[in-house]
């Protein structure tokens, strides 16, 4: 298979620079141009990407010069594309008239993309040329220059919204035909590659969480041992505490973070412990600085499992942490943890598989192609156990007890199953959340919480009905989990808040508000013994909260991937 467009360099076809340029009247479209140029910047981006193609726009393409037409021209003949802001300030601004015309004396006008900001553009089928007495956006000088009428794409309603990214589905959707066009992809496949991407972002932010939070929880733990400790020595303790004293426990404070930044690179777990004693001590922003980064530093690999392909491949343990599940091709592998070895390989997939998962106790593994079918295996032999067709899906999970399997489409529905027979008996319509948590299955196997077009909702697992609704959510929920209990749930939501609600009946029990984040909050889940919930916004500021009360109990600043 070659490599898609997207996943090569954003140099433009030709050895061009740039994959388009904007032209556009500051005055009348300063807010929407640059975030369309964000826009078709990040749509369908690879994660380990800074961005999906380049995009010429005179305020952050050009540097401080006084050959000012001498950048413009430059960066003109290094575009693919033009792409005018129509509107009747840009028909008479004199910048935009003269990039105009050096584009159709140097280049095609099958390369000039109109997008309609404001005003009226009227095309005459007689003239074979626009209408000049009705069309007020485009300047005289593109008459008769299209041999037919152009297809323009029309932007005037994004004039009046607060919100032009991403998130939003129409601007979502304009972004994308216009990126369907400069890369010459049909449009169904340049969204289904965008929904691809967002999913290994997700996947790779989810293990990235997840090793922090528990490296966090660990230094929680070692905080609080030390706490009790100084606790202890201070009731011992006679004198009060005097300006000198705190001066002290600063001047410790920073020279244990300094210690602990020259321990970071041979002896990394002495260098976390000495950035914890010295936040203990006094919390100086060396020492929290220290302990950042002592969390955050890489981990030199035990063992380096084969690849599939060398295609892109993920993996997960197995429950006990004896196994290790790999996929990436049309086949799915069970290696030994320790010695890498391949115990069993998968076959039976005829197309990629997006996603493999182990069931609760480890002996079963769910796995979801691209051929459109979810695939039940024995996970101690190899041997596949169930075979169903469901179009679209991209996930699957088995309950706890093995008797229910849930796939998921994003976009359009989930299937529940009954193993046994492999028959279906409940389909649930899905909105356009993307993650891995968009359901969750209780301890007992009995209930099943899943995140649907309305409100997150808990179905009973045996009829697949409703047995609650989860009201209180402002904006869409993005990830819902039980507790290891299964006493609680929590959920995720794009109204900058995770919420805790009492499985028995659906109510909220706790708000947990990363107040002022815009990107909102975009998972949240309980620790393995129940005690803490760690919740991650769209910037990837990670905190951990005491699932009993509520508090915040560590925060830590992860940084974005690009």
């Amino acid at each position: 298979m070659g490599e898609h467009p997207i996943h090569g360099s954003d140099v433009a076809t030709g050895g061009r620079r740039y994959r388009a340029f904007i032209s556009y009247s500051t005055a009348a479209d300063g807010r929407l141009a640059p975030a369309l140029q964000a826009g078709l910047q990040r749509f369908a981006k690879p994660w380990y990407r800074i961005r999906a193609m380049r995009v010429f726009r005179d305020r952050t393409g050009l540097g401080v010069t006084p050959a000012l037409w001498g950048s413009i021209e430059k960066a003109l003949g290094d575009s693919e594309y033009f792409v005018l802001l129509a509107s009747p300030a840009s028909a008479a601004s004199k910048w935009v008239q003269q990039e105009l015309e050096w584009w159709l004396r140097n280049r095609s006008a099958d390369r000039l993309l109109v997008v309609r900001t404001d005003g009226g553009i009227v095309w005459d089928n007689a003239s074979r040329d626009f209408d000049w007495t009705r069309t007020t956006s485009l300047p005289r000088l593109l008459g008769k220059a299209f041999a037919q009428e152009p297809y323009f794409l029309d932007l005037t309603w994004a004039r009046e919204k607060a919100d032009l990214s991403l998130r939003h589905p129409t601007f979502a959707d304009a972004v994308a035909r216009l990126a369907a066009t400069l890369w010459s992809l049909p449009l169904d496949e340049l969204i289904g590659e965008d929904i691809r991407q967002h999913r290994r972002t997700s996947r790779m932010v989810g293990l990235a969480m997840a090793s922090l939070a528990v490296l966090t929880l660990a230094a929680l733990l070692v905080a609080m041992r030390g706490d009790r400790a100084w606790r202890l020595a201070d009731r011992l303790a006679t004198a009060e505490r005097t300006d000198a004293e705190i001066e002290a426990k600063k001047t410790w404070s920073r020279r244990l973070a300094a210690d602990s930044l020259n321990q970071q690179a041979s002896d990394r777990d002495l260098s976390i412990l000495l950035a914890v004693e010295g936040v203990r001590l006094y919390p100086t922003a060396e020492a929290e600085s220290a302990l950042r980064q002592s969390l955050a530093g890489d981990l030199e690999p035990a063992l380096i499992l084969p690849g599939h392909r060398e295609r892109e491949c993920y993996a997960e343990f197995s429950p006990n942490g004896a196994w290790v599940l790999t996929w990436g091709d049309e086949t799915a592998q069970i290696l030994d943890a320790l010695t890498g070895e391949v115990l069993r390989e998968l076959r039976g997939h005829t197309a990629d598989i997006l996603d493999a998962r182990f069931s609760p106790d480890g002996r079963r593994v769910c796995t979801t192609g691209e051929d459109e079918s979810v695939r039940l295996w024995d996970a101690a032999s190899g041997r596949e156990l169930l075979s169903v067709h469901h179009a679209g899906a991209n996930h699957a999970q088995l309950s706890r007890d093995g008797t229910r399997l849930l796939s998921l489409a994003m976009g359009d529905e989930a299937i529940l199953w009954n193993v046994s027979g492999g028959t279906q008996f409940a389909r649930i319509p899905l909105g356009l959340s993307i993650g891995d948590r968009l359901a969750s299955f209780a301890p007992d196997g009995q209930r099943l919480a899943i995140i649907a077009r309305a409100d997150p909702r808990v179905m009973d697992a045996e009829t697949g009905a409703i047995v609650l609704e989860l009201t209180g959510h402002s904006k869409s929920v993005r990830s819902i989990q039980f507790s290891p209990a299964g006493d609680f749930l929590v959920t995720a939501s794009d109204d900058s808040t995770a919420r805790i609600w009492r499985a028995a009946n659906g109510q909220c029990e706790r708000i947990l508000s990363h107040a002022g984040e815009p990107s909102g909050v975009r998972e949240a889940q309980f620790s393995p013994d129940g005690r803490y919930v760690a919740t991650r916004d769209g910037h990837h500021t990670i905190v951990v909260w005491d699932a009993a009360t509520g508090e915040r109990v560590a925060q830590m600043e992860s940084p974005e991937l690009q």
